[in-house]
């Protein structure tokens, strides 16, 4: 799946649909992000030049893989998986369909037509096809940041999610609002893109990037120092090491608490073959890679 619309056309909608929205605002011809973004989560309020960097890195920072062709034909794969048919719902996106789950950030699915992503163990793997087994966690499931939705609503404003109708069976349109979550889970599958934390400018100045997105307590630019990590990838889940090594890291998205943690070196190899990378070229900037 490639993007229909040019980055400069993208950027002219992504910034006026986030000025409608107050997601940004305008301060003496200069742009910033609200101060409040969802609960606790504040976006940075700086110079006019961070906020452009990062609204022109969005673009590029999303590659897309194929969905299911009709929505008819991704009912068929959730009749056929072990898991409950009522925990997903189908995102229709560029007019391909992806079955996501989110029931919490302990067990979350996107499946598209041969690319799968699901979450095991705090990690966020991919493969083919999730394992017929993830166990279903007992959790709460917090209100994600709904930056992702926006960015992905600016590639195709007329993204629809449909949910399983217990009566007749039959998937039907849901109020975006009221499914909001599976709209970022699957934009987050998209999002692929490096950030610098080989120094402490890159630190500093990547955490205000990154805090859009995450919970401020996660400190993901630090987690990658500490990790002696060149560069960290939060929305997959990955750290870039030394030498070219391109590794898992485990996560919860919903406790900044929780510390993240390298995968085990006897778990690094098994776990290879369930990352989705592209070449990393490195920017001599601080911008994101």
């Amino acid at each position: 799946m490639q993007p229909i619309i040019s980055q400069i056309d993208y950027e002219i909608r992504l910034v006026q649909h986030l000025l409608s929205n107050r997601f940004l605002r305008t301060e003496n011809g200069k742009l910033l992000t609200a101060r409040s973004i969802s609960d606790d989560t504040v976006g940075f309020e700086t110079e006019d030049s961070l906020c452009r960097e990062w609204l022109l890195s969005i673009y590029p920072s999303y590659h897309f893989y194929d969905g299911f062709e009709t929505l008819d034909l991704c009912h068929q794969y959730i009749q056929s998986t072990n898991y409950d048919n009522e925990l997903f719902r189908i995102v229709q996106f560029h007019g391909q369909f992806f079955a996501v789950v989110y029931e919490n950030a302990r067990h979350q699915q996107v499946i598209g037509r041969e690319t799968s992503y699901f979450t095991k163990n705090n990690l966020f793997l991919c493969a083919k096809r999730p394992p017929s087994n993830l166990m279903t966690k007992d959790r709460n499931k917090l209100p994600p940041i709904p930056l992702i939705y926006y960015e992905l609503h600016a590639f195709d404003p007329a993204l629809k999610i449909y949910q399983l109708h217990k009566e007749t069976h039959v998937y039907q349109e849901v109020p975006i609002l009221e499914a909001i979550e599976y709209a970022v889970l699957l934009g987050i599958t998209f999002k692929d893109i490096w950030y610098l934390c080989d120094s402490p400018h890159a630190i500093a100045h990547n955490r205000a990037l990154l805090n859009l997105y995450f919970n401020q307590g996660h400190n993901l630019t630090l987690f990658g120092k500490y990790s002696n990590a060149i560069a960290i990838n939060p929305f997959q889940r990955l750290v870039h090491l030394q030498k070219g090594r391109i590794e898992h890291f485990q996560m919860d998205v919903d406790n900044p608490r929780s510390q993240q943690r390298l995968v085990p070196y006897r778990e690094v190899r098994r776990l290879h073959e369930q990352m989705r990378t592209r070449p990393i070229q490195f920017d001599t900037s601080l911008q994101p890679i």
